[in-house]
């Protein structure tokens, strides 16, 4: 009798203080790196996690990883409200939060503080970026990683797939192919991939659209690269790569040929316009963002009079030497399908105040495609308050990806390509 009450005294005992085995942390992309969704911790005994709340956690250095606060146009703060919610699964305490960015917060422009979760409970349970072992990234994770050769060039790509309720890939879906901008040239595909929510943006909203980016390396793009026959050929030799690859695609059945859509920012934005330039008759509508200037000279160059720059598209547009194709063997100028052209609906969206790419490319390019006779497009042009409502500082103005793909609501672009699929 006096061993069986030691032994039930000893079951019934204070709980024991945790000992972690590892901790691991589920992100998404977010519109300035990784945003931290959740946190699991495993411990050694599951009885360690018994009677925890949400009250005994809290978060420090946890923001919403924006440069400033959309509410008060300040730098973001550390959440007053985590947001915390606790579960728990045999040894796996999983404490999900108001997403918050990886890298910490912000002080100015190149500090960064690392967050925190402090346990009031068991300091055991404290967590410090260092002691995280693994990472998932929500979309990405579940991405197709791999290299496709075409016309001498070989570029690695990411490309999601939509699945239903049971997990299976669904067949003939449309695609969106997004076109990378400068900062992104000869990176590989992780980074490319988490530089914006190009790949997540559609299947965070749950719509089913596959979404593919290639990895380029363009070291030669540059401001007016218009003016060098061998930097055009190069972005034009990138994109017949990427319609290769997608006309693979369509022949297997996985995505479908009639709903096409390309979108891009910056020299992605120059490059959604070449690309519809020599594919005009392959896609259904697409989004050139804060777009470069692959086709005429418009950045680091005044015009001589006024309207210079849509005269000079449009000569390009109508000339026998617009783009270059692959013609089985290697790249050759020619002609583009100047009625297939205008008749792509185009949404162009820049910010007003935009100083890397001036809003005087899409002013230009929109005017030259309604000269030719485009009657469908639509342009979208940011002023810093619509800017500061997305957490984008008027100094970063050239971010107008960040709207353009966070915003789905009535008569947006994404809406708008949505409303097509």
């Amino acid at each position: 009798m006096i061993l069986g009450a030691v032994v039930l005294a000893a079951a019934c005992g204070p709980k024991p203080s945790a000992r972690v085995e590892k901790v691991e942390i589920c992100t998404e992309v977010g519109d300035y790196g990784l945003l931290v969704d959740a946190i699991e911790i495993t411990v050694a005994n599951p009885r360690s996690l018994k009677g925890l709340t949400a009250a005994d956690f809290d978060l420090v250095n946890n923001t919403s990883g924006a440069f400033i606060d959309a509410a008060t146009g300040k730098p973001a703060e550390a959440y007053e409200d985590d947001c915390i919610v606790l579960s728990r699964k045999g040894k796996v305490l999983r404490i999900e939060a108001t997403p918050f960015g990886k890298d910490g917060r912000m002080e100015g422009f190149f500090k960064r503080v690392p967050w925190e979760l402090h346990c009031a409970a068991d300091s055991a349970l404290n967590v410090k970026p260092e002691q995280v072992s693994a990472e998932h990234i929500a979309v990405l994770e579940d991405c197709i990683h791999g290299e496709f050769s075409f016309g001498g060039l070989t570029r690695e790509y990411m490309l999601h797939l939509p699945k239903d309720a049971n997990g299976n890939v669904i067949k003939n879906v449309p695609l969106l192919v997004w076109q990378i901008g400068g900062g992104e040239y000869n990176k590989d595909i992780m980074t490319v991939a988490m530089a914006n929510r190009c790949l997540v943006s559609l299947a965070k909203e749950g719509v089913p659209c596959a979404a593919l980016v290639f990895a380029l390396a363009n070291p030669n793009y540059s401001y007016s690269a218009s003016l060098y026959p061998e930097k055009i050929e190069l972005i034009d030799r990138n994109n017949a790569l990427q319609m290769a690859f997608i006309d693979t695609l369509i022949a297997d059945g996985t995505v479908d040929g009639s709903r096409l859509f390309c979108a891009g920012a910056s020299s992605g934005g120059g490059c959604t316009m070449r690309f519809m330039m020599q594919f005009a008759d392959r896609f259904k509508a697409a989004i050139p963002c804060c777009a470069m200037d692959p086709i005429i000279p418009i950045h680091k160059v005044d015009e001589t009079y006024p309207g210079q720059f849509t005269d000079d598209v449009e000569k390009v547009w109508t000339s026998d030497k617009a783009v270059y194709k692959w013609d089985g063997s290697n790249m050759v100028s020619g002609p583009m399908d100047v009625e297939a052209f205008v008749k792509l609906p185009l949404y162009f969206v820049h910010a007003e105040t935009d100083k890397t790419c001036k809003v005087a490319s899409t002013y230009a390019y929109s005017q030259a495609r309604k000269r030719l006779g485009a009657t469908s497009d639509k342009v979208l042009i940011y002023s810093d308050e619509d800017l500061i409502s997305w957490g984008v500082a008027p100094m970063m103005a050239h971010f107008s990806w960040v709207p353009l793909l966070d915003d789905y609501s009535e008569g947006s672009p994404m809406n708008w390509l949505v409303s097509q699929l």
